[in-house]
């Protein structure tokens, strides 16, 4: 799945029409490529990609070879609400409530609905973040240890050089081992950050987490929650 905020702009051709974006048709045009030299062995050419209108925008939607799908979700913000939360919202109730349901109703996996929420984890990654594959297993590994666990993030750290590097690492490591620690000692850490963390599905399912996430904001501490 892949899923794109603001996928649209006004064309230059009617003012009254939306079309997708320079972002999108790089996609369409990257995913030919690489397909291509896939396809191109095994003597096919892949088809173009299905469009379907959606209530927040459209999708397209790829048959790849081995019955595989490949589908990008687009997001059109005339058509639902904008801002980075709510396609957050967006985004989790289609992964954690549609398609979560899909697969244990399908029988594609064999596992109770219970077993299946706990043992599926959503990673949240920024777009300029490096990481290594053992970074993700040493959080997999926090949360198999500990079922209770909700959400686990990683230390992380500018690289590079010079004095806004060096006071950009010491105020994350501040973050990290004194905040944190700090807030979890009471009671309840604020904040996972969003540049490297993994989250339980259990735990954003469990007591209307996302319907509390979906309120809209009325009063000062809701705005400083949820909209910051």
């Amino acid at each position: 799945l892949i899923f794109f905020d603001d996928a649209f702009v006004v064309s230059d051709e009617d003012d009254t029409k939306m079309t997708i974006n320079s972002y999108v048709k790089d996609l369409i045009v990257a995913v030919d490529k690489a397909a291509s030299k896939i396809y191109h062995k095994k003597c096919q050419n892949i088809d173009p990609p299905i469009k379907v209108p959606t209530p927040y925008g459209g999708k397209l939607i790829w048959n790849l070879l081995g019955g595989n799908l490949l589908v990008v979700h687009l997001k059109n913000k005339e058509m639902i609400r904008h801002k980075k939360r709510w396609s957050q919202v967006m985004y989790m109730n289609y992964l954690l409530g549609h398609h979560l349901e899909f697969l244990q109703y399908s029988g594609l996996l064999r596992l109770s609905a219970d077993n299946l929420c706990k043992n599926t984890f959503i990673l949240a990654l920024d777009g300029d973040i490096d990481f290594q594959p053992n970074a993700v297993q040493l959080l997999v590994d926090l949360m198999n240890r500990n079922k209770s666990l909700g959400a686990a993030c990683g230390r992380i750290h500018p690289v590079g050089t010079g004095l806004m590097v060096y006071y950009q690492k010491f105020e994350y490591a501040i973050g990290h081992w004194l905040q944190k620690a700090t807030e979890h000692m009471i009671g309840c850490v604020l904040c996972s950050p969003g540049c490297f963390s993994l989250f339980r599905a259990e735990a954003l399912m469990r007591n209307n987490t996302i319907t509390t996430y979906s309120t809209i904001s009325k009063e000062a501490i809701q705005y400083v929650q949820f909209d910051q």
